[in-house]
């Protein structure tokens, strides 16, 4: 390989506190569709990988975690994905250097969109490899897109809708789910398995699972400063082992708060041991708390809850 062969590479990236699914099949998905339409590009990301990359999905080589030394990120071009709040992605990124911003999580349209123009494409959206799916789509390649990647972007899906039953479920999260399902002949057994496996990583490292998965909490009122959230099929067994979270996050400084999706049941339980925060948060979501856990009847995912305690 020459040594200017990446001289004007597009390095497609995410946040840099950790990467989920989402934020892992939009980078390699991105990569692999530039590549595809005759850039040079590569997926990177330092980040550790939180509970929802299941190893059975990923392979050797899709996302760097060190830039070639091909690759000179000053001259570089960079693609965000998954994240559009410039105090997450300013550290490994040069934000003057970001062409394109893909992003389902909202707020930050109008400082990107007054940098790039068109090349923002954030809105309020289940997952934001739908985003990606859409692209491909666009360009009219979607036939090339190899299973891996379908497969990652498939399992993106189902944990940012919760298997498409949360409330930010849209039409084009379940048309980009189908479509890709169709693609790779993939049915309710093989997403059974998908949700099996994040169970049973959360469960070999707990710990790890909720630090890895939390976010720190600016201007709001409602919530407490830290926010982790744990989605598996089944939270009886997490719920059992309340005491030694606490004790974990008691560790730490601030109020804290945990959000645990229970799929099996379809509901979320919100773990809060904060009185005046209990008290907010029971009155936004017309819940009661007791000995520090209320149940909600729907599930909710961290940025709907974020998203409702807004004032």
């Amino acid at each position: 390989m020459k040594q200017d062969a990446f001289t004007n590479c597009t390095v497609v990236t995410a946040g840099s506190t950790y990467l989920d699914i989402d934020a892992y099949a939009c980078c390699v998905a991105m990569a692999e569709l530039r590549a595809l339409t005759g850039e040079k590009a590569v997926a990177y990301s330092c980040a550790n990988y939180n509970y929802s990359v299941c190893r059975s999905l990923i392979g050797e080589g899709q996302i760097l975690d060190v830039l070639p030394p091909e690759v000179d990120p000053e001259k570089a071009k960079y693609i965000i994905v998954d994240v559009s709040d410039p105090e997450y992605i300013k550290g490994p990124v040069p934000l003057d250097s970001v062409v394109a911003v893909y992003d389902h999580h909202v707020g930050f349209e109008g400082y990107w969109e007054e940098r790039i123009g068109s090349g923002a494409c954030i809105e309020f959206i289940g997952a934001a490899a739908t985003l990606i799916f859409r692209e491909w789509k666009r360009c009219g390649v979607l036939e090339k897109m190899t299973r891996a990647t379908a497969l990652l972007l498939i399992a993106a899906i189902l944990d940012n809708t919760l298997y498409l039953t949360s409330s930010n479920t849209t039409a084009a999260d379940i048309q980009a789910f189908e479509a890709l399902c169709e693609k790779e002949n993939i049915g309710e057994d093989w997403c059974a398995a998908y949700f099996s496996e994040v169970q049973e990583n959360v469960e070999a490292d707990l710990k790890n699972a909720l630090f890895n998965d939390l976010k720190i909490i600016r201007n709001n009122a409602v919530l407490p400063e830290r926010v982790a959230q744990l989605c598996v099929w089944d939270a009886q067994g997490i719920l059992e082992k309340l005491p030694q979270i606490r004790q974990w996050f008691g560790d730490g400084p601030g109020a804290w708060m945990l959000n645990l999706i229970d799929l099996k049941e379809r509901c979320s339980y919100f773990v809060c041991d904060e009185a005046q925060h209990q008290k907010q948060i029971g009155e936004v979501f017309g819940l009661r708390f007791q000995s520090g856990v209320a149940r909600s009847e729907v599930p909710y995912l961290r940025k709907e809850i974020i998203k409702k305690t807004i004032l």
